[in-house]
């Protein structure tokens, strides 16, 4: 019987199909993401603020592993981020606190988990739908002292997970930063529809922040001592 051109086509077609299933079950998350307020471990990394981190000083949103992992680095590479005396700094918060994920890549979401201590505090769901690229969960109740929160970003559709720690001192006092007070004059708060140009003040996260030049959808603090947002202090 001979074989036409277009025959032997359709019938690699068919061939290919289940691998190419297969492939789209199996590829990694494109999502990528991390905790910029209060600022992560990682994202310590990012800034500068803490030396010696290695790779992921280049790439805070990589620390993606399989969901179910309790650790800093999820089992990831990154192993330095399990290390609790690397010097991190911690974060004075209050009992109901922010914390804000910046995604430089959209995945459809499970949920986010946040964990005190090692023990699972919160969970926030994701509906199956793609976030935007600042996504802020407010975490109530959170015990009074010095703590090791890991927040997990469980991608929907795939078996991997992003983590990223937060290193805090709930309610003050003792083992945080020394942190201004607050001054009670917060500007407007900011947002990432709204349009800024040069000269412009905002706050966010606590601090007020003054536009170098226009900008829209660029989180204030994520962009570093260079970023177009400049930190004008605790407000």
């Amino acid at each position: 019987m001979k074989i036409t051109t277009r025959s032997a086509a359709v019938a690699a077609t068919v061939l290919l199909a289940p691998m190419a299933a297969v492939l789209a079950t199996t590829a990694p998350a494109t999502a990528h993401g991390w905790i910029t307020s209060p600022p992560s471990r990682q994202d310590q990394c990012a800034t500068g603020a803490v030396s010696g981190c290695g790779q992921i000083a280049y790439e805070p949103q990589s620390v993606e592993a399989p969901k179910g992992a309790t650790t800093c680095s999820g089992g990831s590479g990154f192993t330095v981020l399990d290390n609790d005396n690397a010097g991190w700094k911690v974060s004075d918060i209050g009992s109901n606190a922010t914390f804000t994920w910046r995604n430089t890549a959209a995945h459809r979401t499970l949920n986010w988990q946040y964990y005190v201590d090692g023990r699972l505090h919160q969970t926030i769901s994701g509906n199956a739908s793609q976030p935007p690229s600042t996504v802020s969960h407010t975490i109530t109740n959170l015990p009074a002292g010095r703590h090791k929160i890991l927040s997990v970003w469980n991608i929907y559709d795939t078996a991997n997970a992003f983590y990223a720690c937060v290193d805090v001192n709930v309610g003050g006092g003792g083992g945080g930063p020394t942190t201004p007070p607050p001054t009670g004059n917060c500007t407007a708060a900011w947002s990432a529809t709204a349009v800024y140009t040069g000269g412009t003040t905002v706050s966010h996260a606590g601090h007020n922040w003054t536009a170098r030049w226009w900008t829209q959808g660029e989180e204030p603090g994520t962009g570093g001592e260079w970023g177009v947002w400049q930190d004008k202090g605790v407000c």
